[in-house]
């Protein structure tokens, strides 16, 4: 079956990242590799079929399907990216956050290798969750980055699939971190505070009531799914 130059140039860059285990593209070897192959399944008979092969990927990341990252090579931006996996760049990472395909999955102790690239994976996370809430904690007026924390809504532990989701974290200060993770407040659908009733702790009463403002609304809102989950998980239904 003859293939559009498109189709024959996905289903090559599918291929090419299969047999490389990465969702990292060179042209060049690209080109090597996969232009006999895309020439012969689009029957083509040009004479410049590497510059069609070329003006393809330049419109596949026009799409959004690839993104070029900062080595000059070309990321498959539908695949999911697992972080451990292999060594990618600040640009991928955070690419891969903002597309939601980054995945943290579990490393040993003992791979150094697989736990420096979860650091960098968090890191990528992180940075994201601060810029998503500019700087601050989404419900005081915290800023100090020593004391801003990535807050996970759905634990670490009970949904790995949501560890790198934008959508699964909130920047909160330390102290509103501590407090959602143990149930003292969650957030509604439409992310009003719902607070735990009665609070035993007069300083935990005074905190919540002093320091704790209207969510603040960020660029991405939480997922309804994983707020739902969180409020089931403390036992909070609003």
């Amino acid at each position: 079956m003859t293939l559009h130059w498109r189709d024959a140039v996905i289903t090559a860059l599918d291929r090419f990242s299969a047999r490389h285990a990465s969702v990292q593209v060179e042209r060049a070897t690209f080109l090597s590799e996969e232009l006999p192959v895309i020439v012969a399944a689009t029957a083509s008979t040009g004479r410049t079929p590497a510059q069609t092969v070329s003006r393809v990927l330049q419109e596949l990341r026009d799409e959004g399907f690839l993104f070029f990252s900062s080595t000059g090579q070309y990321v498959l931006n539908r695949k999911e990216i697992e972080v451990t996996a292999e060594d990618l760049p600040d640009d991928v990472l955070d690419n891969a956050v903002s597309s939601g395909n980054l995945r943290l999955g579990d490393v040993e102790t003992s791979n150094a290798v697989g736990q420096v690239r979860l650091r960098k994976g968090m890191s990528a996370l992180r940075i994201a969750t601060l810029r998503n809430y500019n700087g601050r904690c989404a419900l005081c007026d915290i800023k100090d980055l020593e004391l801003l924390v990535t807050s996970h809504i759905a634990r670490w532990a009970d949904h790995p699939e949501a560890r790198g989701q934008l959508a699964n974290t909130i920047c909160f200060c330390c102290f509103h971190d501590r407090l959602f993770e143990h149930g003292y407040f969650s957030l509604s659908d439409d992310l009003q505070v719902v607070i735990r009733e009665p609070i035993q702790s007069l300083s935990i009463q005074t905190w919540m009531g002093s320091c704790t403002g209207t969510f603040r609304i960020p660029t991405l809102r939480p997922s309804e799914a994983y707020l739902i989950e969180h409020r089931r998980r403390v036992g909070l239904y609003p």
